[in-house]
């Protein structure tokens, strides 16, 4: 029993000295995971830490700034003991770590992110007191934790994750640093700084000089591992600072048949008396920022353009215009303006204006004598050319005014600013429109009506009053064109066709055909419409000469005329045409008279002469006729005597048959059926034209019979008379 009590106790001994053990080992051994690390505490036996430190060092009481590291580690207990274990710090494959230190010397005066003074001694931050004796700053720190599992001592450093920087395809990253030096007087961007590799070293970055504010460098397409804004690895609203801000822009991608202008926002100051600024080599079509700025670069428009592409360039630095390539079609001229080049002397202008009035007067005399040459064709009057010429050339006042309040540009040689002389033809071009303008002219004929009739580039009808005192309406149309060597000149004197139409055209041929209207009277200005459309056409050509401007022709296209003076006038000449007729016809009816009297004559000639042609022939014929009366007369003589013997022998016969008959038939049927014979032969009416009727009651001397032979006898004395009446009127012509 007493041996049982003894190893009872023996027992709990010895559970008491191996617990006793295993506290010490426990408080003496400290065994840190292949994960950890492992932070001490000096709570005894030390010196006080300064006023401001967080972890202590070189024996210090306090947090200890030294870490355990994965393994066994002897503690001075109780004088020291470890208080926590922490996890180590794992930066992923897509993240940085920005840290910032709780402890250390202070920021210097100026700064927000504190430099790395103890650079690679502190190991990435897992040497804590190489970081504390080295110098380490306070604050957060530029340089960053790359991917890894890093063991950081908690007390002394924060670690917040902050996400790669992605510049995707088609964006460029613009930068801006939090920190920095001050920018150069009269700069808007940071100055380009040697070996920050794209921003990725922000020790380096500032080491070397970097500036504060947007930075004239940018990121193209790529991924980054940059000091940017941050968040605590367990508290992801609690957010740290970035020393850089990357913000996104699009690319400036610049289309077929566009061109991009460029103003830079930076650079050295514009000269004033230049619109552009001088061009620079080696910016890359600016997207090189830092060789724009150090070879001279000046603030402003730019002389060079962008043709289409895509192209990085720092929206904050320069401002891209997309503006349209210009192209010049058949039929027309550009005419350039040139705001770059050197500025035309005196005498260059004094030359190109000698050149210009020359070949004005030239064309101006050759003008003046075709359109008086015409006139004198037109008028068919006896005008010296000289008088024609000075008429053309006097010039209402307003017109003068008109003329005299433009003013005209210079023509300048290529090289020089100002209207260039030489045009440009049809193509297309991509124009800087800041440092050149494009004026497009046409060269073809156009054409400005007055008319009032919906139609483009037109104007209302012309009212005029005519010299008596009637309003007309005219309607008119001019023809025009402008000869691409003309083109400049044109430009210079009054500056595109539109303000030409406007503001010289419309105006001055208004005032040329009131004038030439208030010359003449309302109907003769309608009779003499061909004179006057060619007497304006010589003054609106001579006119538009001095803009250097082409007349082809001027159309009166219409008149009207007030409805009372049409009326009085279509009466007029209906009068006119009827008394023409009457006119006319009474001359046709004398001239028909004349004519009779005439033909009459003519035919009387004729038998005239008949007569005297035919007295000799008549000579002949008698002696003919003799010869041949002396044959007929022995003809006769012996068919004669064989007509009596037969009418005698015919006769003897008749009377014995008409004896036979009259026995037969008695003397009134005898006589009624040679009446029958008559009318059957003769084609006698039988119808009576008067009914009569008596007789003696027997048939006998009178009745039908009777009435038959006495039309008979009627129609037989008819016939004869007329045959008298021929025969008289013959001899009455032949006498």
């Amino acid at each position: 029993m007493d041996n049982f009590a003894a190893l009872i106790v023996l027992g709990v001994l010895a559970l008491i000295v191996l617990v006793l053990i295993w506290y010490v080992i426990t408080r003496f051994l400290v065994n840190i995971g292949a994960t950890e690390v492992g932070i001490k505490e000096r709570r005894y036996m030390g010196t006080k830490m300064a006023q401001g430190r967080v972890v202590a060092t070189d024996g210090e009481i306090g947090i200890q700034a030294e870490v355990l590291k994965p393994g066994l580690h002897f503690v001075l207990y109780p004088i020291e003991r470890v208080i926590q274990k922490v996890p180590l710090v794992e930066i992923g494959a897509d993240e940085l770590g920005v840290i910032e230190a709780i402890d250390g010397e202070p920021m210097p005066m100026g700064r927000n992110f504190a430099p790395d003074r103890a650079q690679n001694a502190h190991n990435n931050f897992q040497d804590p007191i190489a970081f504390i004796k080295q110098g380490g700053v306070k604050g957060i720190q530029l340089r960053t934790l790359p991917p890894g599992k890093w063991a950081i001592h908690p007390y002394l450093f924060r670690v917040s994750i902050a996400k790669t920087t992605i510049i995707p395809p088609g964006k460029i990253g613009v930068m801006t640093s939090a920190d920095g030096t001050q920018l150069d007087a009269g700069r808007l961007h940071g100055k380009a700084i040697q070996g920050h590799k794209n921003f990725q070293d922000a020790e380096s970055f500032l080491q070397n000089g970097g500036q504060k504010g947007p930075q004239v460098e940018t990121l193209t397409p790529g991924t980054y591992r940059i000091h940017t804004q941050s968040f605590a690895l367990n508290n992801q609203n609690d957010q740290r600072p970035g020393l850089f801000t990357v913000r996104l822009f699009d690319a400036t991608i610049i289309t077929e048949n566009q061109v991009g202008l460029v103003e830079a926002l930076d650079g050295s100051p514009l000269d004033p008396k230049d619109y552009v600024a001088q061009p620079v080599e080696g910016h890359d079509n600016f997207q090189d920022s830092h060789a724009f700025i150090v070879n001279g670069g000046q603030r402003g428009p730019q002389k060079d353009i962008l043709l289409p592409g895509t192209y990085y360039i720092n929206p904050l630095m320069f401002k891209v215009i997309l503006d349209s390539a210009k192209e010049v079609k058949p039929g027309e001229v550009a005419v350039i303006v040139s705001n770059v080049g050197k500025d035309p002397t005196h005498e260059i202008r004094e030359e190109m204006a000698r050149k210009v009035r020359e070949r004005l007067e030239r064309e101006e005399e050759e003008q003046v004598t075709l359109a008086a040459r015409k006139l004198d064709e037109v008028d068919g009057d006896s005008k010296p050319i000289d008088q024609l010429k000075a008429e053309i050339l006097s010039a209402d006042p307003a017109d003068k005014r008109l003329d005299s309040g433009t003013h005209e540009a210079y023509v300048v040689p290529q090289g020089y600013r100002g209207i260039q002389e030489a045009v440009v033809g049809p193509g297309k071009y991509y124009v800087n429109t800041l440092a050149t303008t494009p004026i497009t002219i046409p060269t073809t004929n156009m054409t400005v009506e007055w008319t009032a009739e919906e139609i483009g580039n037109s104007f209302d009808p012309f009212a005029v009053i005519s010299k008596d005192g009637f309003t007309m309406q005219l309607e008119v149309r001019v023809v025009f064109r402008v000869k691409p060597e003309d083109a400049p000149f044109m430009v210079a004197k009054i500056g595109n066709t539109d303000k030409l139409i406007q503001n010289v055209m419309h105006p001055l041929i208004d005032s040329i055909f009131r004038n030439q209207a208030s010359e003449s009277s309302a109907m003769a200005y309608l009779q003499n419409r061909h004179e006057e459309q060619e007497r304006a056409e010589a003054r609106v050509r001579i006119h538009l000469l001095k803009y250097h401007v082409d007349v082809v022709n001027v159309l009166i296209c219409h008149i009207h005329l007030p409805e009372d003076l049409m009326k009085t006038q279509t009466e007029k000449i209906l009068a006119e045409q009827k008394q023409n007729m009457y006119n006319a016809q009474r001359e046709a009816e004398v001239k028909r008279i004349e004519l009779e009297k005439t033909s009459s004559q003519a035919n009387s000639q004729k038998s005239l002469m008949e007569a005297t042609v035919g007295v000799e022939i008549a000579g002949k014929r008698a002696e003919q006729r003799k010869k041949e009366a002396e044959g007929e007369a022995y003809y006769i003589s012996e068919t004669g005597k064989s007509e009596a013997e037969k009418v005698r022998l015919m006769g003897e016969a008749q009377g014995v048959a008409y004896r036979e008959q009259v026995n037969a038939l008695g003397a009134n049927g005898v006589a009624l059926v040679e009446t029958l014979k008559v009318i059957g032969e003769k084609g006698v009416r039988i119808t009576p034209d008067i009914m009569a009727s008596g007789g003696n009651g027997s048939g006998e001397g009178g009745g039908i019979g009777t009435l038959l032979l006495l039309n008979l006898f009627r129609d037989q004395m008819q016939k004869n008379n007329e045959k008298a009446e021929i025969t008289n009127g013959s001899n009455g012509n032949k006498s």
